[in-house]
């Protein structure tokens, strides 16, 4: 049995409750018992600006400055060796958090909504568990879209003892809107009896479907109308990368996040893996739909789980990024890269056509379903001794394909490999 929240937890949930209370109804008991400790960190940061600092266990030269060993900033290339190698703020760097707000604002289709101050987290899981940590309690109910990600699993059912309930994420036939199974997600929710949790993943891995302009407004309306109050998670690993002209081009943290807060909260995790091709960078953001005093109550709460699970986040990891933000150049750099993907999207798509294979519908992110009709992994296995690697599904009957990491002109062999198989 966890012990009643302390007086300063106790404080932010009351917060919470009085100016959001969809995030107050759905904090796990974890949840509930965070807040951010007086402690070392916080007595640090207030001692900050002292000429004589004796409150962090780091080694500096006495004066705020890294000693570092020569061998160390050798590395770091064009990095200040302050930034890179000695601690950063709880949370993150202040700088570095106020840019991805900015970077999450330019994102919104139209008037910004209001939000926290992102948490940088270790990596995209790491933020999916900071957000886990905060409303995932033994038997809290996570509708998860199917097919997914297998590590959810891992971390709302395994860590959090929480009740993951698959739905369907797309049709057999598409509709008048389009694939999405907006019916089967809207009947999930509907069928909640307490406070929920609700995962979208868009692109999806690993379908590498995304909805289109016409699916968002009902999608928006199922969430909208829960009869349970609903935080809803935004996976927005592969934000950006948006292939053909009828997806929505935007995260739906805007739309949810303008929903009623005292219906749903909307949380967004997202960050400099996919987005910036930064892949061992592990820069990740924890960012809430909220304003004000819930804004600043969730992130607080926030950095107290990231406290005590990594503390802070790579410096150098940070640095990077702080500095890549910064370069005006950054956009078209980024549109270099997904143009490389867009080239390996239209060949797949081509080639599966020509081969005959089916699928389930793509049109984003770097992943297609092909249904095959033998055992998914005997035709893994029967590709790998052809020098062909790809990911078995057995529990859909299908292989998974990921073309972010194969070379547009050996896509046509893949495909050819796998009809050789399928069926």
């Amino acid at each position: 049995m966890r012990p009643p929240p302390s007086a300063a937890a106790q404080a932010l949930n009351d917060t919470l409750a009085r100016h959001h209370p969809a995030a107050a109804a759905c904090l796990s008991p974890l949840g509930r018992s965070l807040f951010f400790p007086r402690g070392i960190p916080s007595q640090s940061a207030e001692a900050r600006d002292c000429p004589i600092n004796a409150t962090i266990g780091q080694v500096t030269d006495g004066h705020g400055h890294a000693l570092a060993l020569p061998a160390i900033l050798s590395a770091l290339g064009g990095l200040d060796g302050d930034e890179a190698v000695l601690y950063t703020a709880q949370g993150g760097r202040r700088d570095l958090r106020e840019r991805w707000a900015a970077h999450i604002a330019a994102d919104a289709p139209g008037a910004p909504v209001d939000i926290s101050l992102p948490v940088v987290a270790a990596g995209l899981t790491h933020g999916l568990e900071l957000a886990a940590a905060l409303f995932a309690g033994p038997d809290t109910p996570v509708l998860l879209p199917d097919p997914f990600w297998g590590n959810y699993t891992a971390i709302f059912e395994r860590l959090h003892q929480a009740r993951v309930i698959p739905y369907p994420l797309v049709r057999d036939a598409r509709g008048p809107a389009g694939w999405l199974d907006v019916p089967a997600l809207r009947r999930a929710i509907g069928a909640l009896d307490r406070p929920a949790i609700l995962v979208m993943n868009f692109p999806s891995n690993p379908l590498g479907y995304s909805p289109t302009r016409d699916e968002v407004p009902e999608l928006v309306a199922a969430v909208a109308d829960s009869p349970q109050p609903l935080t809803v998670i935004c996976d927005d690993a592969y934000q950006g990368m948006w292939w053909e002209d009828e997806v929505y081009a935007h995260s739906l943290f805007h739309a949810l996040a303008g929903l009623d807060p005292a219906r749903v909260l909307a949380v967004k995790v997202d960050g400099a893996t996919k987005e910036l091709f930064y892949f061992g960078g592990r820069v990740a953001f924890l960012t809430f739909g909220a304003a004000g005093p819930a804004a600043q109550a969730l992130e607080e709460k926030g950095r107290a789980i990231a406290r005590a699970t990594v503390s802070v986040v790579s410096s150098t990891s940070q640095a990077v990024m702080a500095q890549a933000l910064a370069d005006p150049t950054l956009p078209a750099q980024q549109a270099t890269v997904r143009g490389h993907l867009l080239r390996r999207f239209q060949a797949l798509k081509r080639a599966l056509a020509d081969a005959g294979l089916q699928t389930l519908p793509f049109n984003s992110g770097m992943f297609a379903v092909v249904r095959v009709a033998r055992d998914p992994e005997e035709i893994r296995q029967a590709l790998l001794r052809e020098g062909v690697g790809v990911v078995a599904l057995p529990e859909i009957g299908a292989l998974r394909l990921s073309y972010g990491s194969v070379a547009t002109e050996d896509i046509p062999r893949l495909v050819q490999a796998i009809a050789r198989h399928a069926g």
